[in-house]
């Protein structure tokens, strides 16, 4: 009896697992992707020549949820999203979650309109509609102390 009772708590645990993994619509798998990070990405630089990373984010229902890995740098202090083409510094769009032990992840809600309370921590829904149509026109970046200017970057697109 234990035994089924096991066996069919891995066999809800495996569906579960892939339920969580797949995207919610067909929508929101169009719209995922994982962009690499280093050091040599960073504009004006220099980033940190060792350290690099993963930004992995998905659009979905009028919000960017992501993921950021960042290897080999001292622990992080900010990241953000920034408007900017490859090789451009661009102006802070977004404040996301530093992943200042390796690992962050969160979600960041789109709204019509921002105001002081909010600007640092949501996107216009015109904001959010630029990362999806033209992504290549903005990146991440993860910053700390040793590299206040950022340490990592990738463009998303």
């Amino acid at each position: 009896m234990l035994r089924q009772l096991a066996a069919a708590g891995l066999a809800a645990a495996a569906t579960l697992t892939t339920l969580v993994a797949l995207p919610a619509s067909a929508d929101a798998a169009a719209n995922a992707r994982r962009v690499a990070m280093n050091g040599k990405q960073e504009v004006p630089g220099p980033g940190d020549r060792n350290g690099s990373g993963v930004f992995a984010y998905e659009v979905s229902r009028g919000r960017l949820c992501y993921v950021i890995t960042a290897r080999k740098i001292r622990p992080a202090t900010m990241a953000h999203i920034h408007r900017g083409r490859k090789g451009v510094a661009g102006p802070i769009v977004v404040t996301l979650k530093a992943p200042a032990k390796g690992f962050a992840r969160g979600c960041v809600k789109a709204v019509r309109h921002q105001n002081a309370r909010n600007a640092a921590t949501t996107l216009t829904f015109r904001e959010l509609r630029g990362i999806v149509k033209w992504p290549h026109l903005y990146y991440a970046n993860v910053h700390n102390k040793r590299f206040p200017a950022g340490a990592i970057r990738g463009q998303l697109g």
